[in-house]
């Protein structure tokens, strides 16, 4: 009996470690990202169906420099480019319908990152 929670133990610890080191890539991500631009991050889901989380990046004159979105079950899950977001006006994004082949969800959490975008002056972002 004292093995299984010996196990449990080890299993957890494992999982907060995974967990830790999917924060420090996704965060670095975020970095090179707001040092390209204005960024915000975008989400949709919950802690039963699953996350999405959506990042944007736009230029000074609003257009989208970078979109990225980061979904799945494990902590090897990273953060994927959306070329075709890349050059459209952040309104397009904000107002627009779900383009094909995209998941409402994840459209959801760019829009998500779009509103706030919208809502923060452009000298308070960072």
């Amino acid at each position: 009996m004292a093995y299984l929670f010996l196990v449990v133990a080890i299993l957890w610890i494992a999982q907060f470690g995974m967990a830790y080191w999917q924060l420090r890539r996704f965060h670095g991500r975020i970095a090179e990202l707001r040092a390209v631009g204005r960024t915000a991050v975008g989400m949709y889901g919950n802690r039963w169906r699953g996350r999405t989380y959506a990042v944007l990046t736009v230029d000074g004159e609003e257009r989208i420099r970078r979109a990225e979105l980061f979904d799945g079950w494990t902590v090897f899950s990273k953060l994927r480019p959306v070329a075709e977001l890349e050059g459209r006006s952040l309104e397009s994004v904000a107002e627009g319908d779900t383009p094909s082949g995209m998941r409402q969800g994840q459209w959801a959490a760019l829009q998500h990152a779009a509103s706030f975008l919208q809502t923060k002056p452009q000298a308070e972002a960072t």
